[in-house]
């Protein structure tokens, strides 16, 4: 007996689960990661011919390999399909009906926890600030007109081995060539704003006289300097009121290739 065509709620499940993939496809590859169809079926346990019916709406899903979909991508089964969040939601509390942990797993965008490492998230979204960015007295303020569809995917392993927090992350692109050669144009810096103590060599954004920047921190003669690595740029004393830290970059992903190779 043929199957049954899809309905338009699982088509649009379909369609959500697809875009999602092609972004963690993204960026694996800007990470040098393994990132093909064949490599995601490989890490989800099941064929590559499954996996591409899912994305084709081809055939149905359902709560299982939408959870495994889910730890793959980094989000929550509730961001493509609230239809099979709802029914998770509903076989945890026929499971154990009486527990409060249990019960965080209906609301939508929760996820249970698990001691198994092959079903956390391979890497983890923060959050990508404009690249046009209203400098205030002590910070960023973001107009939440976010590019890249606003986050930045990042490998967990990273995370983890720096003990850094998703959340007080933040990626913002470089303007001008002030850090050339270490930093480009277009160029994508991941600021660690729970960071902000300064160091002597170290590379932070800033604000300074109202114009977010990013720079390197210099110490001599007893007074802090915001210096580039590009020579042309002179080095500017970096005072109380007219120079903030914003936070310490921590990482970055080159995006402009074009004066490089």
């Amino acid at each position: 007996m043929p199957a049954l065509p899809l309905s338009s709620e699982q088509l649009a499940d379909a369609a959500r689960l697809k875009a999602l993939f092609q972004e963690w496809q993204r960026s694996r590859k800007e990470s040098n990661l393994p990132h093909s169809q064949e490599a995601a079926a490989s890490a989800l346990g099941f064929g590559q011919s499954a996996l591409t019916q899912y994305l084709n709406g081809r055939i149905p899903l359902n709560v299982a390999a939408g959870v495994k979909l889910g730890n793959l991508l980094g989000v929550s089964l509730s961001d493509f399909s609230p239809a099979l969040a709802e029914d998770a939601g509903k076989i945890a509390d026929a499971v154990a009906p009486h527990t409060d942990d249990v019960s965080a797993v209906c609301l939508p965008g929760a996820r249970g926890v698990t001691d198994d490492d092959s079903m956390a998230p391979v890497m983890i979204a923060i959050r990508m600030v404009p690249e046009h960015l209203r400098a205030g007295i002590t910070g960023f303020e973001t107009d939440h007109n976010f590019e890249d569809g606003g986050q930045l995917h990042v490998p967990r392993q990273w995370l983890e081995e720096r003990d850094l927090a998703p959340g007080a992350l933040l990626a913002i692109k470089v303007k001008g060539d002030s850090m050339v050669p270490m930093l480009y144009e277009g160029d994508i810096a991941v600021v660690n704003i729970a960071d902000k103590s300064r160091v002597n060599g170290g590379v932070f954004a800033l604000n300074f006289k109202g114009e977010a920047v990013v720079k390197r921190l210099k110490y001599e003669r007893r007074e802090w300097y915001l210096t580039s690595e590009n020579p042309d740029f002179r080095q500017e004393p970096c005072r109380t009121g007219d120079c903030n830290v914003i936070g310490r970059v921590v990482r970055f992903e080159p995006r402009n290739f074009k004066d490089r190779l």
